[in-house]
């Protein structure tokens, strides 16, 4: 499909528009030139006219009674004159008229005419006064009656001047004959142009029509079609149909703009969902955090409750166990060795029950946050300098490679134990030859720390119940299902985030650890008043 962008496309109806205006144009300028031209012609042909009139007007006062007395002749000199002058005057405008083109013919015919008017006249002034200037007035008298005699009505010579006189009235009277001949090829001529222009007008009118309905079609499907969808699928998707699509293929900025909204529409509605999941992960969160003060405040409360019956229990069991030793290796019992294990199996249960109650303590202990700047890569480096001299760790490799010092607001030694629970938690999880791979960055405009490990992974089931208190996969005397809770209590207190994810059994799993950048004076006033009250319920449990 051929792309035209949209202003290619505008280029191109302004081109069809300035078409359109110049056929309108064109066929105006030709009708108003046809005008133009048949009211020149008419008006020169009617003024042509005027000067003839006066012209023969003139001639017809040329009249002479009897022989003619002196005065008479002196007065028709005088008329000879004035139409001599009227000669003039129309030989000007039928030469005017001639080289204008104004005239429906060449004017041959009125140019003879004129040209005999002013042989008779000059030969009329010479027998009235031979003393006057007897030479024709009209210029090229002389070739037309030389050279072109063709072009000259034939008469019959006249005798005298009566004869002549009325030889001059007989060839004034041709005059209107050819000039209205003249006049009427004139107006046959103006009617052509007439019939022409108009149908030139209405040829023009019917192309700028059939122009402006396909411009208008164009516009629709170029303009107003796609908007209509673009506003039909906003409604839709303000309505909540983020799976709506917008089919358009108009090959321009407007197939752009619907593919744009497409994609919009579609981040949108991951947006949606990924909203829709964070605020049931938070529904959670706040489930689990209200999970964890109440068993913060229980636990509290036992821990210190049972703490000295164990003390008492280790050290009865120490006490009978050197004693029954003593008397019964001396006498040889045969029940020695089972009396043994068993007060050693106490002692070891009483302190294991003792190493639960500190846990217990320590998950319910708030102190206070002493917050400052610190370089988590540099925390975590030292975590794992101290992990890798432990010896049953042998064989697990740790993957720590910072490429920047991470500074985030936070306890670095409440961080520390964060660091280090993670951190053993996935060396536990991990055989023999496994990869824990740990990053320190910056995203989300927070610091994070992930921890990566190749170990058993965990199901859906155990991923929502991970951070319970007391929730472990590991053998009964293992362990105690309080280190991850511990954890999240701690970036808790951070308002911060801890997240797992593993893609299932044998997958591994992964830990993000999110962590404030900046101190934040509303986060510190109510870690005050969140430290504030466990530490006075647990004091109220210690009294």
């Amino acid at each position: 499909m051929v792309r035209w962008p949209i202003r290619v496309k505008l280029v191109a109806g302004l081109s069809v528009v300035v078409g359109m205006m110049l056929i309108l144009l064109g066929g105006s300028a030709f009708g108003l030139h046809c005008f133009h031209i048949s009211y020149l012609t008419q008006s020169d042909q009617l003024h042509e006219m005027g000067a003839s009139v006066d012209l023969i007007d003139r001639v017809f006062r040329l009249q002479l009674h009897g022989e003619g007395t002196p005065e008479e002749r002196q007065v028709l000199v005088v008329r000879v004159l004035e139409a001599r002058d009227a000669l003039l005057t129309y030989f000007r405008l039928l030469k005017e008229n001639t080289v204008r083109g104004n005239r429906a013919n060449s004017g041959l015919d009125e140019l003879g005419l004129a040209f005999r008017i002013d042989d008779d006249l000059t030969a009329v002034l010479a027998e009235l006064s031979p003393e006057k200037t007897a030479d024709p007035v009209l210029p090229g008298t002389s070739y037309y009656v030389n050279k072109r005699p063709d072009l000259l009505p034939q008469m019959e010579p006249a005798a005298d001047l009566k004869s002549r006189l009325a030889r001059l009235n007989r060839s004034v009277m041709l005059l209107p004959k050819e000039l209205f001949g003249d006049f009427n090829d004139v107006l046959v001529l103006s009617k052509g142009q007439y019939l022409t222009s108009r149908a030139i007008v209405w040829t023009s009118a019917l192309m700028v029509m059939a122009m402006l309905g396909g411009l208008m079609m164009l516009f629709h499907h170029w303009v107003l079609y796609p908007v209509r969808l673009l506003q039909r699928g906003v409604r839709r998707v303000a309505r909540g149909s983020f799976d709506y699509k917008i089919e358009l293929k108009t090959g321009d900025e407007m197939q752009d703009l619907a593919e744009a909204f497409n994609d919009m529409t579609a981040k949108i509605s991951l947006t949606y969902a990924d909203l829709e999941q964070q605020v049931n992960e938070r529904s959670r969160q706040l489930v689990r955090s209200e999970r964890l003060a109440g068993v913060g405040f229980l636990a509290a409360g036992v821990a210190h409750e049972i703490n000295n019956p164990l003390a008492s229990i280790a050290f009865c069991s120490e006490a009978l166990e050197s004693r029954v030793g003593g008397l019964m290796g001396a006498s040889d019992h045969p029940d020695h060795r089972v009396i043994q294990n068993y007060l050693k199996m106490i002692q070891e249960e009483a302190f294991r029950c003792k190493n639960i109650t500190e846990k217990l303590l320590d998950f319910s202990r708030c102190n206070d946050i002493q917050r400052e700047r610190t370089d988590l890569a540099g925390l975590i480096q030292g975590v794992v300098d101290m992990i890798r001299h432990i010896g049953k760790y042998r064989g697990k490799a740790i993957a720590f490679h910072p490429k920047e010092a991470v500074m985030a607001h936070v306890d670095g030694q409440e961080i520390k134990q964060v660091v280090l629970n993670l951190v053993v938690n996935a060396l536990d999880s991990m055989e023999v030859g496994g990869v824990l791979r740990i990053e320190a960055r910056y995203s989300h405009g927070m610091a994070e720390m992930v921890f990566a490990d190749g170990g058993c992974g965990m199901p859906p089931d155990v991923l929502e119940n991970i951070f319970e208190p007391f929730f472990t996969r590991r053998r009964v005397g293992k362990g105690t299902g309080l280190g991850l809770s511990i954890t999240h209590r701690i970036v808790s207190q951070h308002h911060g985030e801890i997240m797992a994810s593993s893609p299932g059994e044998g997958m591994g799993s992964t830990f993000k650890v999110r962590l404030p950048i900046h101190p934040s004076e509303v986060d510190e006033g109510r870690a005050a008043r969140e430290a504030t009250a466990p530490r006075a319920a647990g004091l109220a449990f210690a009294g």
